[in-house]
């Protein structure tokens, strides 16, 4: 359903984002701040950069809406924890999956720091790759 991928979206003229995205499909945690309650246990990531990120969800969110997520990696033993609020979250199969987009809000030294580290092992791991 959706294709995996690991190449870093640049900034272009129709490119409206300050930071680049690494397109990467880790899995996430995710819950409304308003209802921590209601944990959704496991998504798709679909791409991340130091200012956002675009993740699959099974509901639709509102805008503004604050959430907290938790990223894991093969890269990483534990696990990070992000902070953000809602952009926009589409459709994509009726009824089911929506792309939700989330701008971050906090991001703490070891958030700052595991992007940053994702980013550049890609971003250099792709210098010498052969598509």
């Amino acid at each position: 359903m959706y294709k995996k991928t690991h190449r870093l979206q640049h900034k272009t003229e129709k490119e409206r984002r300050q930071n680049p995205r690494l397109e990467r499909n880790f899995i996430l945690s995710y819950f409304d701040k308003a209802r921590p309650e209601t944990k959704f246990e496991l998504t798709q990531l679909k791409n991340i950069g130091k200012g956002g990120m675009c993740f699959v969800t099974s509901q639709k969110f509102e805008p503004g809406t604050k959430m907290e997520l938790e990223l894991k990696t093969p890269y990483l033993a534990e696990a990070t924890y992000l902070e953000g609020r809602v952009l926009e979250s589409h459709e994509k199969v009726e009824g089911m999956l929506y792309e939700t987009r989330l701008q971050f809000e906090f991001l703490d030294p070891k958030g700052e720091f595991l992007l940053a580290k994702l980013i550049e092992f890609f971003v250099n791991g792709e210098k010498g790759a052969h598509d």
